[in-house]
């Protein structure tokens, strides 16, 4: 044994004398299970932090969108009836509510009515307001309605006015599913205008841009 390893060792030192390349594994590419990592190859370092420092390797988490504020009805008390798109009652130019009411040099007052409600009228997920109305033209004419402000990052934004009639008294006003129930009180329209004998329920609905009546319901009142 002593005598074969001898002569294999004289050999190795002679071919690498002599510039020869010794192959190991009879020059087989590695094997599906061999790995060779260069010793210069940049090594994927473990992500820590959530960004919030400078020394963390991970982006930061993008904040969440802000929610907007709901309108309120003191709110659109303080706002404009009208818009440089939508006019109000044939203004020309919007008219602007202190405390709720607004009084013209041609005698007319326009007043905002105790009922009100808030709640997504757009479907953009911000809380829009309805609030009745009323126009008193100096004679014996009361007109009521309703008016929808649309709510622009938290500021109330003119979107049209809907007319009930003159002497017909809102109720109450409510918000929900994307529309507003109205009720109101009114007559038949070959009673006296001091008859107020029904109870009317109108449900409106925001479509291409108008608030619109999509149905009602009546039941007497006394």
């Amino acid at each position: 044994m002593r005598r074969t390893l001898l002569p294999l060792a004289a050999l190795a030192l002679v071919l690498v004398a002599g510039g020869c390349t010794i192959e190991i594994n009879d020059g087989a590419a590695p094997g599906p299970g061999d790995t060779t990592t260069p010793a210069d190859s940049p090594v994927a370092e473990e992500p820590f932090g959530d960004g919030s420092s400078e020394n963390d390797n991970v982006s930061p988490t993008a904040a969440p969108p802000a929610k907007v504020p709901a309108l309120t009805c003191d709110q659109v008390a303080e706002s404009e009836l009208g818009s440089t798109k939508v006019r109000y009652n044939d203004y020309p130019d919007p008219i602007p509510l202190t405390e709720g009411r607004w009084a013209g040099e041609d005698g007319v007052v326009v007043a905002l009515q105790p009922p009100c409600a808030i709640g997504d009228m757009t479907g953009d997920g911000a809380a829009d307001a309805v609030r009745a109305i009323m126009l008193d033209g100096g004679g014996t004419g009361k007109f009521w309605g309703i008016v929808l402000w649309r709510n622009v990052k938290g500021a109330p934004a003119y979107v049209g006015t809907v007319d009930l009639g003159d002497r017909t008294p809102v109720e109450k006003v409510t918000i929900g599913a994307g529309q507003a129930q109205v009720v109101y009180l009114t007559r038949p329209d070959d009673a006296s205008m001091v008859e107020l004998v029904i109870e009317r329920t109108a449900t409106y609905r925001l479509i291409d841009g108008k608030l619109e009546e999509i149905g009602y319901v009546d039941k007497p009142h006394s």
